[in-house]
């Protein structure tokens, strides 16, 4: 709107200049806050030197709450806000600015930011985590960090451990002259092999003081393994060996925890051992622990759509979206292919239902445990202790562990509890629960997106769900469906690489099979699950002091926190699964928001 102002230019201009040196016409910008201010100036950021920036771009999207709370990162994939097309991503920008007001509420300062990180070749994902990593030491020394909040599709840190493990089996090893030793099983032989212990290992984002980058392989690069014998027990520094093995573990792009060195002299027929060559990732004050940990500074947790958001071929699907049968015309499957419009909507759906768990009080009768398992027992004791209310809680239906099959496993979740665990062998792609019959499938849930081979045909079908696997398909039935009500609760998920992304091992995060139809995000994504903690490796351990952290008023990552102290709390290594099994604590991480505490009735 143009204004007509009366007088001449020279004294209207006097006027303005009198104005703006009284402060009356004009207000100054705000001051830049320090922690803004560390951002502006953080990207880009190269990690190596190599001219390949791993933090490419940031933008201050909006700062709420006291400067001397804790703060909490949100920090959103450049990719979701700029490559889309502005009528589609802003209302998740409208969903993390409503976030971040809701975070401050709950007496944090938060920080929504917009970050691009290093995508396309060289595959150096964890170098980009510590780029990452280097940005929250940056924001923490500035303002004391609660954590950060990762939304959307960020690159994982890949972890890899080598100890020298002491067992007792029988096996066959060759000798000296080659041919095979056999060992009984009362005979300790020393197993120094590296392997995959964590595909998802954000402490390495959460300990900021640690030595991480050092211990950083960007490969390709082999990692020695041997198995050894010797002539009686296992001597302190070695010996020689009365029958060993070696090989390698071919790698890249991970990082690399050594406890125990075993050096192998080909010729002489010995291994020295170097049990005191551990622990490299650990500050002073993680070795004088009782058990020699890293210990998480902040807490980290992921929300990531992408793996998830996938649409069929749209002819295997009619005008109400059900699936149907379509000719086979010589393929043996559906296409189906990433959908950015869907990845927004989950992404906006949760974060929906994130503000309403905070803002509305729960439904009659919603503050409840809930436990389903099958083959691993139930799990419904160990959450006793987020609640005192809950001791000598039975309503049926709530403690599921005898043939529990995907049917039971819907109406399960179909019931109102604020705190769920779910006790299922588990995989990066799905759990296994009890044989399920395709028929009663179809019944509760109607036909899948999901289409079996039959004939000339493809059709939807169950039947390849008949041995009781949930997985992507069953949730994605679920939401699609609508059979759950808007029921928040928080998940412990005890199934082996249960947050372990698909396709981890083989390709770079930016890949198209990275985390593609991925078990935990089905989960978070197709359920009205606000926050998981759940293993990335195969193991027998779940994360102790958490459900007593939640009872304590606690958020999801002080619990998650609080794992990693009372491990490194033992007095012996015997209490926290040997030398094998002592950082253990490493395997686990979280998904969707670590600032939640268990929802309680008003």
């Amino acid at each position: 709107m143009k204004l007509d102002l009366p007088g001449t230019p020279k004294l209207w201009g006097g006027l303005v200049a009198w104005l703006v040196m009284s402060g009356l016409a004009a207000q100054q910008e705000p001051t830049p806050s320090a922690i803004s201010t560390a951002v502006k100036a953080f990207a880009p950021h190269d990690v190596d030197g190599d001219g390949l920036a791993e933090v490419r771009q940031l933008e201050l999207l909006a700062e709420h709450g006291d400067a001397k709370a804790a703060l909490v990162v949100i920090a959103v994939e450049w990719r979701l806000l700029r490559a889309a097309k502005s009528t589609d991503a802003e209302p998740l920008r409208r969903s993390l600015l409503r976030l971040g007001q809701d975070v401050a509420a709950a007496g944090f300062r938060s920080l929504v930011v917009a970050v691009e990180v290093h995508a396309g070749p060289p595959h150096q994902d964890g170098r980009t985590v510590l780029g990452l990593r280097r940005l929250f030491q940056r924001l923490h020394a500035t303002s004391p960090m609660a954590g950060a909040l990762l939304v959307g599709h960020f690159p994982d840190a890949l972890l890899v451990r080598t100890c020298n493990w002491r067992r007792n089996e029988p096996l066959q090893l060759p000798g000296k002259d080659g041919k095979l030793v056999a060992i009984e099983a009362p005979q300790t032989n020393v197993r120094c092999v590296p392997e995959y212990v964590a595909h998802r290992c954000d402490v390495v984002l959460a300990d900021l003081d640690g030595d991480w980058e050092r211990l950083y392989v960007p490969g390709p690069s082999s990692l020695p393994a041997v198995t050894v014998v010797f002539a009686e027990g296992v001597p302190d520094a070695g010996g020689t060996a009365r029958a060993l093995q070696t090989s390698e573990l071919q790698v890249v792009d991970v990082f690399h925890v050594r406890d125990g060195a075993a050096v192998v002299d080909r010729g002489a027929f010995t291994v020295r051992l170097d049990a005191a060559d551990r622990d490299h990732e650990c500050t002073a004050a993680d070795r004088a622990l009782g058990n020699a940990l890293a210990q998480p500074d902040i807490a980290i947790s992921r929300l990531d759509a992408r793996g998830v958001a996938l649409m069929p071929d749209a002819e295997a699907l009619d005008v109400a979206s059900r699936a149907i049968a379509v000719a086979a015309t010589g393929r043996q499957a559906i296409a189906w292919h990433h959908d950015l419009r869907l990845e927004l909507q989950l992404l906006c759906d949760y974060f929906d239902r994130n503000h309403a768990a905070r803002t509305q009080p729960l439904p009659k009768d919603g503050g409840r445990p809930a436990a389903f398992g099958h083959q691993l027992g139930s799990g419904f004791g160990t959450m006793l202790a987020a609640d005192a209310t809950w001791q000598g809680f039975t309503a049926p239906g709530y403690d599921v562990h005898e043939q529990a099959d995907l049917v039971q496993l819907a109406q399960w979740l179909q019931r109102s509890a604020v705190l769920r665990t779910l006790r299922l062998h588990s995989d990066p792609w799905g759990g296994a629960c009890a044989a399920s019959d395709p028929d009663r499938l179809v019944q509760a849930l109607g036909a899948p997106w999901h289409w079996r081979r039959e004939g000339d045909n493809l059709v939807p079908s169950w039947f390849d769900h008949r041995g009781g696997r949930a997985d992507f398909t069953f949730y994605r039935t679920l939401w699609q469906r609508q059979v759950l009500a808007p029921n928040p609760y928080l998940l412990i998920h005890t199934g082996c690489e249960a947050l372990s992304p698909p396709g981890c091992v083989e390709h770079a995060y930016d890949h198209p099979a990275y985390g593609q139809r991925a078990h935990a995000e089905s989960i978070l994504f197709f359920t009205p699950c606000l926050a998981m903690v759940g293993r990335a490796k195969v193991f027998y351990d779940e994360p102790r002091g958490f459900c007593a952290a939640l009872g304590e008023g606690k958020t999801c990552g002080e619990a998650w926190r609080q794992y990693f102290a009372i491990e490194g709390a033992a007095s012996d290594w015997n209490e926290v699964g040997g030398d094998i099994g002592r950082k253990r604590a490493y395997f686990w991480s979280l998904l969707g928001d670590f600032t939640l505490r268990l929802p309680r009735s008003k």
